[in-house]
């Protein structure tokens, strides 16, 4: 998956984010002066629900699954030319439809899928179209006069997306809640954070990894089977520093560990000695790590630079890989954080963001 260009100390950074299997679909996190890239049937929502720990004290995790993600409308990318009958180029959607633009409804009726969306223009009949957007969390109508490309084919020039899906790591759960990713889901061209209607998780099958090198990162290769009786939690909050939902007990089962462990307060973290907690092997291990520095982002939110020292992790994975954004950081007995981002031309070295932070967001 292709990266976005930013520099960060003269050195590359690839953003861990979750392995996308759509083409063209895609995830980005701004930082400022740093070059990274990108490594990685709906259910009721029940977040309103869901049982949630009074106390600072989470499951740590680590475990790989299967993402599939519902935007909140069907996402404007960019706009295009069109052919008419004539030969003439025609662009009807421009600077009517903006790249970012969620479109919600077509003459009234709620659009769902890119199918139903294409559809529906294809075969207006040349009527003029009205689309209501939001639009920067305002909605608005646009209305665009389709081009007639070929007998009773009609078309207004934009490129859209809907469901985005792939795999991530979930950092820890809290009661049945889950933090997975310790960032954002980007939308790749518009860079812009998905609004999100909600989503699944699913179990995923792990069946190997390719290495990570200087000037390429390494991956975790697996697949998923986005069936229902393969669901084992549910999406409902696309933040900052992670995505949020619930899990089923089977899921909780199905754990090699279940004992809560303290969440570390800001100050606690320091340089030394941690551990990533990781299934990449096939089951869950605790490699050694060393959290070389802590200073803020250009959020103004702590983060720390590691290092991967294990031996048995380089050599299984050459250090951080696509997939790994979300594993947990464990330090003296403590959750402290989760691994968001590896040095593409050194994957031993990576970042990642406190798991504190992310707690305050899942819970807003």
């Amino acid at each position: 998956m292709k990266g976005y260009k930013r520099f960060l100390k003269g050195l590359l950074a690839v953003n861990i984010m979750f392995i996308l299997v759509v083409a063209g679909l895609g995830y980005k996190k701004e930082r400022q002066s740093q070059r990274i890239a990108e490594v990685s049937p709906a259910l009721e929502t029940k977040a309103e629900i869901a049982t949630k720990s009074t106390s600072k004290k989470v499951i740590p995790v680590g475990k790989t699954v299967g993402i599939y993600i519902n935007t909140k409308g069907i996402l404007v990318i960019d706009t295009g030319e069109v052919t008419d009958m004539e030969g003439e180029q025609k662009t009807p959607a421009k600077y009517k439809l903006l790249p970012g633009d969620y479109i919600i409804r077509l003459n009234g009726e709620k659009m769902r899928t890119k199918k139903q969306l294409i559809e529906a223009i294809t075969s207006c009949g040349g009527e003029t179209l009205v689309f209501s957007v939001n639009r920067k969390g305002n909605e608005v109508d646009v209305k665009v006069e389709p081009i007639e490309t070929g007998v009773n084919l009609y078309k207004v020039g934009i490129w859209v997306r809907d469901d985005l899906q792939g795999l991530g790591t979930i950092t820890y759960l809290d009661g049945d809640r889950f933090g997975a990713l310790g960032h954002s889901i980007n939308d790749t061209d518009t860079g812009a954070l998905m609004e999100v209607s909600g989503g699944e998780i699913y179990e995923a099958d792990i069946f190997g990894v390719e290495k990570g090198v200087s000037g390429t990162p390494g991956e975790i290769e697996g697949m998923i089977a986005y069936q229902t009786e393969k669901v084992v939690g549910r999406i409902d909050r696309n933040r900052l520093y992670g995505i949020f939902g619930t899990v089923t007990e089977d899921f909780q089962m199905k754990l090699e560990e279940t004992e809560a462990m303290a969440v570390a307060d800001f100050n606690e973290v320091e340089p030394g000695e941690a551990y990533i907690q990781s299934y990449v092997s096939g089951k869950k291990e605790r490699y050694k790590i060393e959290i070389l520095n802590i200073h803020k982002n250009e959020n103004g939110d702590q983060e720390m630079e590691i290092l991967v020292t294990d031996e048995d992790l380089i050599t299984l994975t050459g250090g951080i890989v696509q997939g790994m954004s979300g594993s947990p950081i464990i330090q003296d007995g403590k959750l402290v954080g989760a691994v968001t981002h590896v040095f593409v031309d050194n994957p031993k070295k990576g970042y990642g963001i406190f798991v504190e932070t992310m707690r305050k967001q899942g819970d807003e």
